[in-house]
């Protein structure tokens, strides 16, 4: 619901009219309505946790403890006599918990051990044994194993300097390393959209009863590009260039595209805070998230998308062809939980032909099923580059590319060993950046972390697809130089719903 919307919960109705409020669990501590008299209580709360078993985020409705539901009481009554009605009788307020669960103990704490390596604070697991409400121990070598995967430490548990930068930026670390890949490849402005709306939220709002009109505008603001990232993007630089025209024209822009104008302008304020932050290490000349010298490739939208795999990585989903005669299109699958959804507010959602076969997402979550969360479709050559580890192996007949050994391409030997050698520049390249930063210098094209980050960007943004490929997901190709081919390994037909 829109802001302006939501303040009317403080109008007084006029007499004889009955107000109603049906309000989440902020109205047990963050407002209070002075007019409110009766309480319902219905006895439960949606609640984040973490499942360290599955490494995944849950969100499910679960009894509220004896600290909620005072709270809640204490809504009623608060400028005059009130009543409060519990919806759950003696024996189970009874059995509920005193205190909801800690945070600590229902999260992913990769942020936190960040901090506690950048404080000095020794081992994370044995500062973590101190805490009043220590998380477990499987918990703590989860966070450490992703951070280590995601090269923010090393196997001694020191920071990298990948890690010492990330520790220092205001947000979770993946979308750190997203907004220090953006400043490296010179699309500066577009990613920062990207980072500030995966930290804080998206800019849309869902009206009741015009829940299909709002996705038809996102839909449209996406311009097929198959990115719920990208359609954010989009959706920014429209507000922008409404708000230079005017008040007025800012204002039905954001009417006409569900868009709430507080959370861009909060969006705008944090972009400049992190391009701030950017210009003080190092990374950038400026502190301006447009200024030219940081937004060379701006306009690449296919290397935009290989940031956000540089990001996100390994957050990888792939898509299949759907052979259901019930729900044609398409079924996605995680390497760790097999079959999942596309969230029905994604772009995606909907979506029957895609260009290629794989995924990036930024959050996977069980609720009825699991759900991802802000996906991107991306290329070979994106995964590939700023994907895991590449291993080149010899099946039979022909010789296949993997990262990480489970994202398999075929791929003719010598375009194999290229790639792998263009990697192996490519990340000598970027830890020398990082372990120095300084903004790369797009002038001098002779210069040899222009030359490879030339040569990447150039494999990445002209790789095509033949006619009619979005239709035979085993047959997605993606160019590569001189007329050599790298195509899926999708040999699985499987079928099942």
């Amino acid at each position: 619901m829109p802001t302006v919307n939501q303040t009317q919960v403080f109008k007084r109705p006029p007499p004889g009219v009955r107000k109603i409020v049906i309000a989440t669990n902020i109205a047990e501590t963050s407002i209070t309505i002075d007019d409110v008299v009766y309480v319902i209580d219905g006895g439960k709360i949606k609640e984040t946790n973490f499942d360290t078993n599955n490494n995944i985020s849950t969100m499910t409705a679960e009894w509220v403890s004896l600290a909620n539901a005072k709270q809640r009481k204490g809504r009623a009554g608060r400028v005059c006599p009130g009543k409060c009605y519990h919806l759950y009788n003696g024996l189970r307020a009874s059995l509920l918990d005193a205190y909801q669960l800690p945070e600590i103990m229902r999260t992913p704490l990769e942020e936190l051990c960040l901090q506690i390596k950048i404080l000095k604070l020794g081992s994370i697991a044995q500062f973590l044994e101190k805490a009043l409400d220590p998380p477990t121990e499987k918990a703590v070598n989860l966070a450490i194993k992703n951070l280590i995967d995601l090269n923010a430490l090393d196997h001694s548990e020191n920071l990298t300097a990948l890690g010492f930068h990330l520790a220092r930026l205001p947000v979770e670390p993946h979308i750190g390393k997203l907004i220090l890949f953006g400043a490296l490849l010179g699309c500066l402005d577009p990613v920062l959209t990207i980072a500030a709306s995966l930290s804080f939220k998206d800019p849309f709002f869902i009206p009741l009863g015009k829940e299909k009109m709002a996705d038809m505008r996102r839909k449209a603001l996406s311009r097929n590009s198959k990115s719920d990232h990208l359609t954010i993007v989009n959706a920014f630089q429209g507000w922008e260039e409404a708000k230079r025209r005017g008040a007025r024209y800012e204002r039905e822009y954001c009417w006409d595209n569900f868009l709430s104008a507080n959370t861009l302008q909060m969006l705008h304020n944090m972009k400049g805070q992190f391009a701030e932050h950017l210009m003080h290490t190092g990374f950038v000349s400026s502190k301006d998230p447009r200024d030219p010298n940081s937004n060379v490739n701006s306009d690449n939208e296919k290397l935009i998308k290989a940031v956000i795999v540089a990001g996100l990585y390994p957050k990888v989903a792939m898509i299949r062809p759907s052979h259901s005669k019930k729900r044609p299109g398409v079924k996605v699958y995680t390497q760790a939980d097999g079959k999942v959804c596309i969230h029905p507010k994604s772009v995606n959602a909907e979506e029957t032909e895609f260009n290629y076969t794989w995924l990036i997402y930024h959050l996977k979550m069980r609720t009825s099923s699991i759900f991802l969360y802000d996906c991107t479709e991306v290329s070979p050559f994106s995964l590939l580059f700023f994907g895991g580890d590449i291993t080149i192996q010899k099946d039979e007949d022909q010789e296949t590319i993997a990262v990480d050994k489970w994202i398999v391409f075929r791929s003719p030997a010598r375009i194999a060993h290229l790639v792998k050698s263009l990697k192996k520049e490519l990340d000598s390249l970027l830890e020398d950046k990082i372990r120095n930063p300084a903004p790369v210098d797009w002038q001098n094209r002779q210069s040899k972390d222009c030359a490879v980050i030339t040569a990447i960007i150039d494999l990445i943004t002209t790789q095509e697809k033949p006619a009619g490929s979005t239709k035979g997901y085993g047959r997605t190709w993606a160019s590569a130089p001189r007329g050599q081919h790298i195509h899926f390994n999708d040999d699985d037909d499987d079928d099942d719903d």
